[in-house]
């Protein structure tokens, strides 16, 4: 089958009114921030010598639109010119698909509009890297120190085609197997690639969509993704979309890997990561419960239902907005297409607003590596 690159583009209709709570507005990112910051302060402390002089390069790899690391990147050069001097040279990379937005990610960088933007002082210097995080994206030994946050859980390519739903979850045995071995690939792609790029005590941090020890999905409303791809086969029952329009709808991501699958490339022998002196420092899962002011109220009135059910939508939007996009057919006009996509949010708000008792959570699994070389 052909190569597949999803792109990683933030729709931001939604979300520029209502904080998404989990990745657009850089929550994901803040649950490594102790992580990082540990790893930037251990990477300054041992700074050799003759790196003295060397720019400092760190790198957000699926970076989307940069909101989810900008606050973070911002205190990390703030760290980097507070210890090492004001005079020091500092590197940005923002690594995503070639087919990303750009334009709205040198709008925050820059802090045009409503984004505070990048700490651009004459000797920061932010690069754009248009291509796909699972190969080789930088130089070898050119990092310092690299993230990512909430963009490993897409698959290099599309391996199969879910018939009988849009989510992983949804999948047949088969399906879900392809999808499985798809993402065991592309998780030791990520991890040497940057393994290649990592300078000598350089760290790559991650934090990553995931399931539990039980390999149970995160849920963001009441009966998870089940609930959320059946209000696509609605809508083809309907005759909203087209039966071809249900079938190409495909969230293609594989979002249950458990702690054991993130050691893999460690535990199974590859060459290639002993080569590159790669030493798996820690792999911690958590449960996630999203922050919300209604979230925690019982016995919502109308009103909590109403900004309760909002909260939902906005952080569903940025990432599904896409998946229902790239199904309808190319003969439909943009406008159509919106049309259908804002029905589909509008059924989701109402089942949010109509169970919102449910209190949503995401399983994530933060994963810290060394060069030790």
């Amino acid at each position: 089958m052909s190569s597949y690159h999803p792109v990683m583009k933030i729709k931001s209709k939604i979300t520029e009114e209502v904080d998404d709570m989990y990745s657009v507005h850089g929550h994901a990112g803040n649950l490594c921030r102790v992580e990082i910051l540990e790893c930037l302060r251990t990477i300054i402390k041992s700074r050799p010598a003759y790196q003295t002089g060397q720019p400092v390069s760190i790198a957000d790899f699926g970076t989307a639109d940069g909101r989810a690391s900008l606050s973070l990147f911002n205190e990390m050069i703030d760290i980097i010119q507070t210890d090492l001097g004001k005079e020091q040279d500092v590197i940005v990379y923002y690594n995503d698909q070639p087919m990303n937005d750009f334009n709205l990610l040198s709008k925050v960088i820059q802090g045009k509009r409503q984004y505070s933007g990048l700490t651009c002082v004459t000797n920061v210097y932010p690069m754009i890297v248009p291509r796909t995080m699972f190969a080789q994206c930088i130089p070898e030994n050119t990092l310092d120190l690299a993230m990512s946050a909430v963009a490993t859980h897409y698959l290099s390519k599309k391996v199969c085609q879910i018939k009988n739903g849009v989510f992983l979850t949804e999948a047949d045995d088969i399906e879900r197997g392809l999808m499985r071995e798809q993402a065991r690939a592309d998780w030791r792609s990520f991890v040497i690639s940057r393994g290649r790029e990592l300078k000598p005590g350089g760290f790559l941090v991650t934090m990553n969509i995931s399931s539990d020890e039980n390999g149970e999905a995160s849920l963001l409303v009441d009966k998870g993704l089940l609930q959320m791809g059946s209000m696509v086969s609605d809508m083809a029952r309907e005759g909203v979309i087209t039966q071809e329009e249900y079938l190409a709808t495909n969230y293609n991501s594989y979002y249950l890997r458990t702690a054991a699958d993130f050691k893999e490339p460690f535990t199974s022998g590859i060459p290639e990561v002993g080569e590159l002196g790669l030493e798996l420092v820690s792999v911690k899962s958590m449960r996630h419960y999203l922050k919300h002011p209604t979230f925690d109220i019982v016995n919502k009135d109308e009103a909590e239902k109403l900004e309760y059910s909002r909260g939902i939508v906005a952080t569903v939007y940025p990432w599904m907005h896409h998946v229902l996009h790239e199904g309808l057919s190319v003969s439909r006009t943009e406008d159509e297409k919106q049309m259908i996509i804002d029905q589909y949010f509008n059924r989701l708000q109402t089942y949010a607003f109509d169970n919102s008792d449910h209190k949503p959570y995401i399983h994530f699994t933060g994963v810290v590596i060394k060069n030790v070389h």
